[in-house]
């Protein structure tokens, strides 16, 4: 218990990955995320193995990390951690405008990076997807990132 404890007191930011392959879209809360390189400007990404996003987050595919606000993610937080039916629309009723890659990008987040995915290191119950950076903007300079602190480090 006192593991689990102290590992759950690692902090870490909140985002929404987003992705999209012909017509299949895809998004999920994420919360292991951290900067990886700075040549060229990379970061890991940790994806449990059975989301359904992680069939879009292989070598070669590209995404959108968009970064959550301090001040405002609840509502996308609710929105994105709701179960969703097949095939059903996950962006309906969130504003959303099209990145370079194609990813949707979410017009409330705080910033977003378009990424492309370079690497994939399997785990025991995770993908760690590394992805090098190509484009971002941040929408509020003086904005922070939201922060998630959990309890225990042996789940979400």
């Amino acid at each position: 218990a006192d593991l689990e404890k102290a590992l759950g007191r690692i902090s870490s930011g909140l985002y929404i990955l987003t992705a999209k392959k012909g017509e299949i879209a895809g998004a999920m809360v994420a919360s292991w995320v951290s900067q990886a390189s700075f040549k060229p400007l990379g970061f890991t990404v940790s994806v449990a193995k059975d989301r359904a996003i992680e069939s879009l987050l292989h070598v070669g595919d590209t995404l959108v990390l968009n970064i959550l606000s301090e001040d405002s993610h609840l509502p996308l937080m609710k929105h994105f951690l709701k179960r969703f039916a097949p095939g059903s629309d996950r962006f309906a009723g969130v504003k959303t405008y099209d990145a370079e890659n194609g990813a949707p990008i979410l017009a409330d987040a705080l910033a977003y990076l378009e990424c492309e995915v370079s690497t994939r290191m399997e785990m025991s119950d995770h993908w760690l997807v590394y992805c090098v950076a190509k484009a971002g903007k941040v929408s509020n300079p003086d904005g922070l990132t939201a922060v998630h602190h959990r309890k225990v480090g042996n789940y979400y």
